[in-house]
């Protein structure tokens, strides 16, 4: 049988064949080169408008920005369509600031945070009006100081880390198994709860400082919305007592971060590729296969790998952005208010990365070879013309993205195998996944690839990194251009004495 998993609303088949909107994916390896990564500009604009209406409907109090993470993908073709329909940003290095203020985005609507900050970086943001998320005890009086060198006010909030004990599940996304609440607290960003009274009390009286707010970030630690309402409550909690230490405190606006699943969340592919029978019984299956003798042992394993081992990428989901929004909101909202805090005219925040971002891109790679061998043990390769180099994180992440054969969608599939990169390295993209007898030349389409990967390409083995296209409708347009192999060479420099030409003299 094909693969039947749910895409994104601008994926559809027709005539066998996927299609990004009103564009075949084969007409767009045939235009703009293969591998390609694509995004969807509707896509992103329904995503906009979706995470706003699905916010906004549990926080009547106020006004809700959605500001999404610049790092998840800063490309300004795509922030181009978000700063058209109003969004801000969560930014974190002086290059993402680029990025937001070069497009006109809503000062008010851009937080900077992050550890470390230059003095440059502090005072582009006070001239600039955007807001500073604190990290650091001795960040507030550097503030100070350089706003009052500007003459200017500098708006900041503190970026705040709670102690959460309840959240004591295990996490889905860290490598390590360890709890969430222990998760957090090695997660290195925010300032610890410990010094929060002291610090607040201090930036109140600074002349040149207004303390707009504070603001929340723990990052995608599990997907489910049980997760999401302990955060909450601990955040909330934090608030309230904040604003009693510091003599009835009320925050002009609440920023709660970001940190929610993809739908088709890739992240559950930690636990197929951490399979109790791969990561613990492999090599003691093996050691009692011998048993069959060689001939017995390989054709084991080799079914061990087929039938025990297979990934099935998509088929586990994660909460959808509205029931997300009402686990997290509500919670917020219903502790704030019985802990006696007003809320009126209070401006919620909130920061989504992967959420954002990932079904509104696509990756899109050809088949250069599929490789079988059944002797002495049955396996099969998919060889692309891409890499997992150009996909970085979800290296890093362990993800596992759904996908289709692009120009096949229909076709039955027939076998097992790896689909692999071409780098000189194992290059594992999708292992043991179920594909169709495939030829040189089809297309394979990685879902959900918007968010993190093509932002952290690499070149290895001097491999030019591919070109981003935006599709609107019928309309494609290149919003990054492929690099060439002088691209990769570019920032190398041979010093004098070892350049040839020199020699030769």
């Amino acid at each position: 049988m094909p693969r039947t998993t749910p895409m994104a609303d601008y994926l559809s088949e027709r005539d066998g064949h996927l299609f990004v909107d009103d564009i075949d994916t084969t007409k767009l390896v045939e235009e703009f080169g293969s591998p390609l990564f694509v995004m969807s500009e509707q896509q992103l604009r329904n995503n906009a408008r979706r995470f706003h209406a699905a916010f906004a409907k549990h926080w009547p109090d106020g006004p809700v920005d959605i500001m999404p993470a610049n790092k998840a993908n800063w490309n300004q073709g795509v922030w181009a369509v978000l700063a058209d329909e109003g969004l801000g940003a969560d930014i974190y290095s002086a290059g993402e600031l680029h990025c937001a203020l070069s497009l006109g985005l809503d000062p008010n609507r851009i937080s900077v945070n992050g550890g470390g900050k230059t003095d440059e970086t502090l005072r582009k943001c006070i001239i600039e009006g955007v807001r500073i998320t604190v990290e650091e005890l001795n960040e507030p009086e550097r503030i100070n100081n350089i706003a009052k060198e500007l003459g200017k006010t500098a708006k900041i909030r503190l970026r705040v880390k709670p102690d959460f004990p309840g959240i004591w599940r295990r996490t889905d996304f860290a490598v390590e198994s360890l709890s969430v609440d222990l998760g957090l607290q090695i997660y290195k960003a925010g300032i610890p709860a410990q010094y929060l009274e002291e610090l607040g009390r201090e930036v109140l009286k600074m002349s040149n400082v207004e303390l707009v707010g504070l603001h929340f970030h723990s990052g995608r630690w599990r997907s489910d919305t049980w997760y999401w309402k302990k955060l909450m409550k601990g955040y909330a909690e934090l608030i309230l007592r904040l604003s009693k230490a510091w003599g009835g405190y009320r925050p002009q606006e609440l920023d709660i971060g970001g940190g929610f699943a993809i739908e088709a969340d890739p992240l559950h592919g930690l636990k197929t590729r951490m399979h109790a029978i791969e990561t613990f019984f492999t090599y003691p299956f093996e050691l009692l296969a011998h048993v069959f003798g060689k001939a017995g042992r390989y054709k084991f394993m080799g079914f061990a790998i087929e039938k025990l081992m297979q990934s099935k990428p998509g088929s586990q989901r994660a909460p959808t952005i509205e029931e997300y929004a009402e686990a997290a909101v509500t919670t917020f909202r219903d502790t704030l208010l019985k802990g006696g805090m007003d809320l009126k005219g209070i401006r919620l925040q909130a920061e989504p990365g992967r959420s954002f971002f990932g079904n509104a891109g696509i990756h899109l790679t050809s088949v250069k070879r599929f490789k079988k061998q059944t002797k002495p043990i049955k396996l099969n390769w998919v060889l692309t013309d891409t890499t997992a180099f150009f996909m970085n994180t979800g290296v890093i992440e362990f993800s596992l993205n759904d996908f289709r054969i692009a120009n096949k969608l229909n076709a039955e599939e027939t076998h097992v195998a790896d689909v692999v990169g071409h780098s000189c390295h194992g290059d594992r993209i999708l292992p043991t996944v179920k594909v169709p007898e495939l030829e040189n030349g089809d297309l394979i389409a990685l879902l959900d690839m918007g968010a993190y990967q093509e932002i952290s390409a690499s070149n290895f083995n001097a491999l030019p990194r591919p070109p981003v296209v935006l599709v609107n409708g019928s309309q494609a347009d290149v919003i990054k251009r492929g690099e060439t192999i002088e691209d990769v060479y570019a920032r190398d420099i041979i010093p004098p004495h070892l350049r040839r030409e020199e020699k030769i003299a």
